[in-house]
């Protein structure tokens, strides 16, 4: 093959079909598509279910050409996609309300302690919630935890620990964070650059996209693990009867029951209400200092729990406005 260079890049690009037509055949021809389809459905303002099932299948299939590109970052973006199939990682539906205030909580450095009870989920986001640096949206982002994954991962990224972020834009590229497992005398994970060297593109604007895609499936791994509360199930939705590729029961659909959306956060309400500085800021321990109302910002905390305060979890404070006293 071809070695991979901005001019190569570029030509297969231009052979390439519209991602459209794509979507629309692997919906009607893709076995595990049609099947999946059925089992869940995506509330109005997200992503159709069946088209992500063919955006990650589209995805998923470049795997038999990675090897020969040399793309760490297609590698890991295809290979995370199989992952979901494989173990049926569920959808995640993220309440707008919720998003505004995980823009407002920077993501902790997460360590080995954290429980490995999610292995993966897909986070459906909402329209307008995220965006490439192009103006592209990105709907799903799929998590894993990579410590799950290591026995199925090939010897060379057994090293590899933390939690992979990958998100599918809707022109077809992938975004790849990794939140790195912070270690002991580390006072921050390590970051590093996957990208192949022939492709172009403004890292700076990159990075931006990649960090606000990082906090929001942090924060939202958090809410599941610690935050239960917030966790709510719809009700299963029946499956239409009629014409096209999507038609069919609940009871044509194969073995696959319907199930309800579970929502993070559907209820939640984001306090916008000013509130009077606490004692022991500057705006609040002299009356001659003021600060214009501004945003605290949330963050997630270890507290102590259980007998004798014995036991740790974490818990999340929210971002508070903080007014004129």
């Amino acid at each position: 093959m071809t070695p991979l260079t901005p001019e190569s890049i570029r030509a297969s690009k231009a052979e390439l079909p519209p991602i459209g037509p794509v979507i629309t055949k692997l919906r009607r021809q893709d076995p595990y598509i049609q099947q999946e389809q059925h089992r869940y459905r995506s509330p109005r303002g997200f992503q159709h279910w069946a088209n992500h099932l063919a955006f990650a299948a589209m995805i998923e299939a470049t795997l038999q050409f990675i090897d020969e590109l040399e793309d760490p970052i297609g590698f890991w973006a295809a290979t995370t996609c199989r992952w979901a199939r494989i173990v049926e990682a569920p959808p995640r539906f993220l309440a707008p309300e919720l998003i505004e205030a995980f823009r407002r909580t920077p993501s902790p450095y997460l360590d080995e302690e954290l429980p490995q009870v999610l292995p993966c989920f897909r986070l459906m986001l909402p329209d307008g919630a995220l965006f490439t640096e192009d103006g592209v949206p990105i709907p799903v982002v799929i998590v894993a935890d990579l410590r799950v994954m290591a026995n199925w991962l090939p010897p060379m990224a057994h090293r590899i620990s933390g939690i992979s972020c990958v998100g599918l834009a809707l022109d077809g590229s992938t975004y790849l964070t990794r939140h790195s497992f912070a270690q002991i005398g580390e006072r921050q994970p390590t970051e590093e650059d996957m990208s192949h060297p022939a492709w172009q593109w403004d890292e700076q604007a990159v990075h931006s996209t990649n960090q606000r895609m990082e906090g929001l499936a942090i924060n939202a791994l958090l809410v599941q693990l610690y935050q239960p509360e917030l966790l709510t199930t719809g009700p299963a939705a029946r499956v239409r009867s009629g014409k096209g590729f999507s038609a069919g029961t609940a009871d044509d659909s194969g073995t696959v029951t319907p199930q309800g959306p579970v929502w993070i956060g559907k209820d939640f309400r984001f306090d916008r209400t000013p509130r009077p500085p606490s004692e022991g800021t500057a705006a609040g321990s002299s009356s001659s200092v003021s600060r214009r109302p501004h945003w605290r910002r949330g963050h997630w905390h270890t507290v102590l729990h259980g007998e004798k305060r014995q036991s740790r979890r974490m818990q999340w404070f929210q971002p508070v406005y903080v007014g004129l006293s």
